[in-house]
């Protein structure tokens, strides 16, 4: 049996591994990896600037299984990202051509278990995870360092073409990432009056692969949006630049280079992301729920009582007390946890209040952003109070501090609403207004922000009058040849879209997904019933298999699709695996990789 996997990203490769180690029996079976962006796949490329940093702590990072898994495959057990930087990585990197190679070994040797790495270092790592493959597994796989341009169904199999060969294989796996899109009818507006009018405009985009150099010393730059891409910028228009942050009394400080833009910035909701709290936890600690532990949910399901909107009500409350146990620990309160977890499971928030007022001054307020602003303050006071506000409670940790405690619970909770997910059990609405409008925006806002560090140099560049952030609600349009937020005094002839690009079948410039959307082998996600319809941009897949759903609403036994192009019907599939935790991702390519292999026997 031939096995094609196109993309050697993390979802590619950890494809690889689970095929490999699963294969108990020694069935005959070639594999073939395709990317053109190399081993890691084009964000985790080793030539990209030491700037750009992971969104994950060192030792919350790993490509290996561990006896937490739960898919039923084989084990294999390895080292963590931190691991491998204290073990392995010094010797592997001598031996490599790896560019800066000095830079590369002096982050592995001063780099703390709770700290990020550069997503290059990352990229280091997953080269060696795929030469440890090679060495284990001798002439079982190869690899293609060319772009699939085409790929056409041949009776069962799948021929994969190449600008240079073609490949039939019996199995196909799309794991091909994030990839360039069509612009908006606004973005190509804004392109085309900046080419009109000799300006920069970069739209939607990986901030690595972002050619920042036309960006004059002092000149005014503005950014749209205050997610993670903004982020990656800050490090890429100062410290590439030349630009040093110190300490100073205790407090984060920018020392300019004298070659940094003047950069205004914002957003509709007008504030960053909220950092990483500081990190208490060892590996493969997380936080245990009360409410929705695995036996009352598999309990709701058999019994047909989940619905979408009774899981989130139990998630708010299961996330509230937690919230409050933390307080009552923070404040030293001379309440009994197990006491007040009975009456809070069986009460409305006025009844337990009479019995615990001391917590009416740490009331949780799920509309978040809004509780934690002073809105008494001017904007430009108000931004910068809530940046500090961040700062100080994430410093608290992730263990001792409430608020941040909690947001880190959730991330602890996330395999809950992906087994929530695979049962199937919204409905098209609740898939629409609960999941995706509500509940993904809060979690994206409040637990995949940046690192702690990123938003206390965000904090030194705004004191340093390097940043400012921009009150929305605005508008950016072109005017008397520059761009210009409009009813403000702000011109300016740079402008950056701090965002990737948007996942969506229906404009991707993947070529593979392109070719197999115009042969009608790939249709976008839709969910019709009763309350309504909701409809996404995602690859259609069989949720029990990953099998890919043709547009006549036929399973593609041996065509699967994992990982980016599938977000809108799966949930936070840009996730690297976290160690000890029973990972998602990892649980899910597990079971591909069985269901391909027993198609062999």
């Amino acid at each position: 049996m031939r096995i094609g996997i196109i993309g050697a990203g993390p979802r590619g490769l950890s494809m690889l591994e689970r095929l490999l180690y699963n294969n108990q029996q020694e069935k005959e079976i070639e594999i073939l990896l395709f990317d053109l962006s190399g081993i890691g796949g084009k964000v985790w490329r080793v030539d990209q600037p030491k700037e750009v940093l992971m969104n994950s702590l060192a030792s919350q990072v790993t490509m290996f299984t561990d006896e937490t898994l739960s898919s039923g495959g084989v084990v294999a057990n390895g080292i963590n990202l931190y691991q491998w930087a204290k073990e392995l990585a010094p010797s592997y990197l001598e031996k490599t051509n790896i560019k800066e190679k000095e830079v590369f070994l002096r982050e592995a040797a001063d780099l703390s278990e709770n700290q990020p790495t550069s997503r290059r270092f990352f990229g280091a790592y997953l080269q060696w995870f795929y030469e440890e493959l090679q060495e284990r597994f001798p002439d079982r796989f190869d690899y293609v360092q060319q772009l699939v341009t085409e790929v056409t169904k041949k009776d069962t199999r799948y021929v994969v073409e190449t600008i240079e060969e073609t490949y039939v294989v019996d199995q196909l796996i799309l794991a091909t990432g994030h990839w360039e899109h069509e612009f908006t009818t606004e973005e190509n507006q804004l392109s085309g009056y900046a080419a009109a009018h000799d300006l920069f405009y970069q739209g939607p985009a990986n901030p690595a692969d972002v050619d920042l150099s036309m960006i004059p010393a002092k000149e005014p730059v503005f950014i749209r949006g205050l997610g993670l891409c903004f982020f990656d910028y800050i490090g890429l228009l100062t410290q590439q630049r030349g630009g040093r942050f110190v300490e100073q009394g205790g407090k984060l400080v920018y020392l300019p280079s004298g070659e940094e833009p003047i950069v205004y910035c914002g957003s509709r909701r007008g504030f960053p992301y909220y950092p990483h709290g500081r990190n208490q936890k060892k590996v493969g600690e997380v936080a245990k729920p009360v409410i929705l532990t695995q036996e009352r949910l598999e309990t709701y399901y058999r019994t047909k009582k989940l619905s979408g909107q009774d899981f989130f009500a139990e998630l708010k409350k299961e996330l509230e007390l937690f919230y409050y146990k933390k307080v009552i620990e923070e404040r030293g309160l001379a309440i009994s946890l197990s006491e007040f977890q009975e009456v809070f499971l069986v009460s409305s928030e006025n009844e337990w209040l009479q019995q615990y007022p001391e917590l009416s001054h740490d009331l949780w307020s799920w509309d978040l952003l809004d509780h934690l602003t002073d809105h008494t303050l001017p904007y430009p006071e108000m931004s910068r109070k809530y940046i500090e506000d961040q700062i100080s409670e994430a410093q608290k940790g992730n263990v001792d501090g409430p608020l941040i405690a909690t947001l880190d619970a959730l991330k602890d909770w996330r395999n809950l609403v992906h087994q929530v997910m695979l049962w199937e059990v919204f409905s098209a609405k609740e898939y629409k207004e609960v999941l995706w409008q509500w509940f993904n925006t809060f979690d994206a806002f409040f637990t995949i922000g940046p690192p702690l560090r990123r938003t206390q140099e965000l904090a030194a560049l705004i004191d340093a009058g390097i940043f400012r952030l921009v009150e929305p609600p605005f508008t950016i349009a072109g005017k008397n040849g520059h761009f210009c937020l409009e009813d403000r005094e702000l011109t300016f002839d740079y402008l950056i879209e701090a965002r990737l690009p948007k996942n969506d079948l229906q404009t991707t410039s993947n070529p593979v997904l392109k070719n197999l959307r115009e042969k009608q082998i790939l249709q976008p996600f839709q969910l019709h019933d009763s309350s309504g319809e909701y409809v996404s941009g995602a690859v259609a897949v069989e949720r029990s298999s990953s099998r890919v759903i043709d547009a006549n609403g036929e399973v593609q036994n041996n065509l699967f699709c994992i990982g980016i192009p599938t977000e809108g019907v799966e949930w936070l599939t840009a996730s690297v695996p976290r160690p000890h935790v029973d990972f998602w991702n990892l649980k899910q390519i597990d079971h591909i990789a069985q269901l391909i292999l027993a198609e062999e026997a």
